[in-house]
């Protein structure tokens, strides 16, 4: 019987090894590790968050019940009864700023400014601005707003959820301020010039009063001739006056519309006629009160130019 050959089979290939897995296999504890630290680090971020939180809330309450107990002792006076733990002799308290230093942990001056910030805003608006972290600085702006503005940062502080709102407000709120009050010292300085300027004219006034005085004092104890001589000189001033005004803008009016009405065919000689009429009707008027003949009397320079241009025709017949 024939044999069967036998047949030879080759071993099995060694299994090999994921090296991708190992590789993350034995970075997973480092990953792991890490995931922990940063979890650590936020739950110790949180709870830091959280004690700042409860520490700002206590700091608020604090201020409050401090402010409260600042108030009814300086009210009552009771801290006159109390014993200064700092004097190693037990005696009582000299002083109300001694008292608030020692015992309320501020001074005098501070808890005032507390004090002060809290009736401008209201108790609840004062802890929310405390909250929200408001300065002094910010407290004095307050303050220096008028009533109804102080109202407005009263409303914005209870609905602000940070500072810088509440700054927003404030800062609208004073440029308004300035610009009303800039506009009130300009009108005050506009009184205040007019107020200058009828000073001015009373002094003016008191002065020309004092000048006729003295005139009549000196006029009472003149000679004849010294009083009409004083009063020729106050007359030929107001002539000269007139007579300037007649030879200058009237004459220049006058001679104005008469080129016209030769450029324009339009006459006006009876209309100029008319207005030097006027003054020679008051002139007359005048000469007949004094009893003055104007034909016989010497007559001025001035009157003999009155009716006639610089090149010697007649402005009017």
């Amino acid at each position: 019987m024939a044999r069967t050959p036998k047949t030879t089979t080759a071993p099995a290939e060694a299994p090999k090894f994921n090296e991708t897995a190992l590789a993350t296999l034995n970075a997973a504890p480092v990953q792991l590790a890490a995931a922990h630290e940063a979890m650590d680090e936020v739950l110790a971020a949180g709870i830091d968050l959280g004690r700042l939180e409860a520490l700002d809330f206590v700091l608020t309450v604090s201020t409050t019940a401090i402010l409260s107990i600042y108030e009814n002792v300086k009210k009552s006076k009771a801290w006159r009864h109390l014993r200064n733990p700092k004097n190693a002799d037990g005696q009582q308290f000299e002083s109300l700023e001694q008292f608030c230093t020692v015992k309320l942990g501020k001074s005098y001056a501070r808890l005032r400014e507390l004090a002060s910030n809290s009736r401008a805003l209201g108790q609840e608006a004062f802890e929310q601005a405390e909250r929200l972290g408001l300065h002094q600085r910010d407290y004095n702006a307050i303050k220096a707003l008028p009533a109804p503005d102080q109202e407005l940062v009263r409303r914005a502080v209870e609905e602000a959820t940070t500072r810088e709102q509440v700054l927003d407000v404030l800062h609208e709120l004073a440029v308004r301020t300035a610009q009303e009050k800039a506009a009130l010292q300009e009108e005050l300085q506009d009184a205040n010039d007019q107020v200058e300027s009828l000073a001015e004219d009373k002094r003016g006034l008191i002065n020309e009063k004092e000048a006729l005085r003295k005139q009549a004092r000196r006029l009472a104890q003149a000679t004849p001739d010294e009083v009409a001589t004083h009063h020729r000189a106050g007359v030929e001033k107001l002539a000269l006056e007139v007579a300037g005004i007649v030879n200058g803008p009237l004459r220049e009016g006058l001679e104005n519309l008469r080129d016209h009405a030769e450029t324009s065919g339009i006459a006006q000689d009876a209309w100029m006629a008319g207005q030097l009429q006027q003054l020679a009707s008051a002139l007359r008027s005048i000469a007949g009160r004094l009893g003055v003949d104007l034909v016989d009397s010497e007559r001025p320079a001035w009157m003999e130019d009155m009716t006639a241009p610089a090149g010697g025709t007649p402005l009017a017949n």
